[in-house]
């Protein structure tokens, strides 16, 4: 990689893209507090002097089948990134001649069955296949995240569907905030985390230098 250039940033997967960005950040902070759903309301900016408040908050947002769908998308996504590793810390065990013979046959077979199957297996894959609105919302936030002028956004939609989008877009920040708004929730607020600065692969001189 060249000096100051910056890691791609994965991107997101289309359901992920047409969740709302408020649930979108819980979502992905999920997998970072090992499924704690409070703990990831925190981490996307929902804070409340009681826990109990942001606990059932999570419970209901979680419950949504938007979000479910989501964080089962983003399930799938880094169970096939983990594949490999799951594979080799399999062959450790097998060749690990301190394990048990009954583990290290285990392992064996594992690995056999997963590249030699002896009975046919049926794969069921489910897909999500997204509607024409959810598409045009994604295509509107997209446009909205590049910053792009009113123009673009008539070019592209035209009167009409730029209004339809727009009121899809309104329709589901009225059900999230109609979630977040209860009065059970009176003491819970949001705050917008802005993401940590990106590494630009140069130190400070200062602060490596020996005292």
């Amino acid at each position: 990689m060249k000096p100051g250039a910056r890691e791609p940033v994965p991107e997101l997967g289309p359901v992920m893209r047409v969740l709302h960005p408020r649930w979108r950040k819980a979502v992905l902070a999920l997998f970072e507090t090992n499924g704690d759903r409070t703990m990831a309301l925190r981490l996307a900016g929902y804070k409340s002097p009681r826990p109990e408040s942001l606990r059932e908050m999570a419970s209901r947002i979680f419950a949504d089948n938007s979000a479910r769908l989501a964080i089962w998308k983003e399930c799938v996504a880094r169970f096939d990134g983990a594949e490999l590793e799951l594979i080799e810390f399999v062959r450790k065990i097998m060749h690990d001649a301190n394990e048990k013979a009954a583990d290290r046959l285990r392992a064996a077979t594992m690995l056999w069955d997963r590249s030699n199957p002896v009975v046919n297996k049926h794969k069921i894959e489910v897909t999500h296949t997204l509607s024409v609105e959810e598409i045009e919302v994604m295509h509107y936030r997209e446009l909205k995240k590049l910053g792009a002028p009113p123009e673009a956004f008539l070019a592209h939609f035209g009167h009409d569907g730029l209004a339809r989008v727009e009121a899809m877009i309104a329709a589901e920040a009225a059900k999230v905030a109609g979630i977040e708004s209860d009065a059970t929730f009176d003491d819970v607020e949001y705050e917008e985390i802005e993401p940590a600065p990106e590494f630009d692969g140069e130190f400070d001189e200062e602060l490596l230098a020996d005292d």
